[in-house]
């Protein structure tokens, strides 16, 4: 989706610099840097075309760090996963070998609902038995 909004970005901003392209090609821009003895004079769209160029290599640039870091942290943690599955199941076949599989368990009857809604009432009343309700005071009498 993303990808498609930036490429949707260009087709429109490559269609209004085409579309006025003869003032653009016409009309020179004279770009003087600060502290630098350097004129730069061309058309306006060679301009905001090589500047809009210049902002994407610059943002691909400073994105390029985080990219590498992340990329080199997945490959680490993808080794460390390796071995830590390789141990498990080495360490799984060896419980199997030394201890036998555990006897069955008798099977007892599921709870119902029901049952459980009571069980969890009869807690409750019996860890709030020693409680002392404060109950409100009765409303006054209007006579």
């Amino acid at each position: 989706m993303r990808f498609l909004l930036v490429l949707l970005f260009f087709v429109v901003v490559l269609g209004v610099l085409l579309a006025t392209q003869d003032a653009n090609l016409t009309n020179e821009v004279r770009l003087a840097l600060p502290f630098v003895d350097a004129d730069w004079t061309g058309p306006v769209l060679w301009m905001i075309a090589g500047w809009f160029g210049a902002g994407l290599l610059l943002g691909y640039l400073s994105a390029l760090p985080g990219r590498l870091g992340a990329s080199m942290r997945a490959r680490k943690i993808e080794k460390e996963l390796g071995k830590t599955s390789a141990e498990r199941t080495k360490a799984v076949g060896h419980l199997n070998e030394a201890d036998p599989a555990p006897p069955p368990r008798s099977p007892r009857p599921a709870a119902t609902e029901a049952d459980e809604m009571q069980r969890l009432a009869d807690e409750v009343a019996r860890r709030t038995e020693s409680v002392k309700r404060d109950n409100p005071p009765p409303p006054p009498q209007t006579v």
